[in-house]
């Protein structure tokens, strides 16, 4: 199963739920979650978030692959590093060593499906392990 990861905490120190702040009139980030859903290659979206109303606006995106995983409070800090935050995760859920685990931002709302499709063909056909864009 490919799985991609988006982490969204709520107290961002700039721009308070700057993730749930409306960029071309849907939420920020709806645009990632979006090409999560409009992948043919990517199964299950985790949105991993400590705060309810974050919670709240991407289960309203009503995304078939969309799950919502509780971030811990210490995981949410300022301090706290995206690893962290992913392997919290991991350490909760039941991946199999098979299963490709993708992380993506929501501040990057130009990527598409079509995007995310081509990164895991490219994945695929140079049999790598790994792949970075930027």
């Amino acid at each position: 199963m490919n799985i991609a990861f988006i982490p969204v905490r709520g107290g961002s120190k700039s721009i308070p739920k700057k993730n749930i702040k409306l960029f071309n009139e849907k939420p920020l980030v709806y645009w990632t979650a979006k090409a999560v859903q409009d992948s043919n290659s990517i199964e299950k979206c985790i949105i991993a978030t400590d705060c309810d109303e974050i919670a709240s606006t991407v289960q309203s995106f009503n995304f078939s692959k969309l799950e919502v995983f509780k971030r811990s409070a210490e995981n949410a800090s300022d301090s706290a590093s995206t690893e962290s935050v992913m392997l919290e995760f991991l350490k909760s859920s039941d991946l199999k060593a098979s299963d490709l685990f993708c992380l993506l931002q929501a501040t990057s709302p130009l990527t598409t499906g079509d995007d995310l499709d081509k990164a895991f063909k490219q994945l695929e056909e140079e049999k790598a392990d790994s792949l970075l864009s930027g």
